[in-house]
């Protein structure tokens, strides 16, 4: 569904963006305070599950790498 709204030829340049954005998000707005925050309550949703919601930004940006890859070694002979 991803790849209906992009084009795949950009798909390197989109794992680059989503990655460089959430390392951002981690590191320089406390993103990695928010997520490993024990004491903390986990009332709603997003709050009890605010681990893996936020590392989808990490899986997103695999897929795009791999979707390159596998444009890189499986290109049509």
């Amino acid at each position: 569904m991803l790849l209906c709204l992009t084009d795949a030829r950009h798909s390197c340049v989109i794992a680059i963006a989503v990655i460089s954005v959430y390392q951002l998000a981690l590191s320089m707005f406390g993103l990695d305070e928010y997520i490993l925050d024990v004491s903390s309550r986990r009332d709603g949703l997003f709050d009890a599950n605010r681990e893996g919601i936020c590392s989808c930004c990490g899986y997103l940006a695999l897929y795009f790498a791999a979707v390159q890859l596998g444009r890189l070694l499986l290109k049509p002979r």
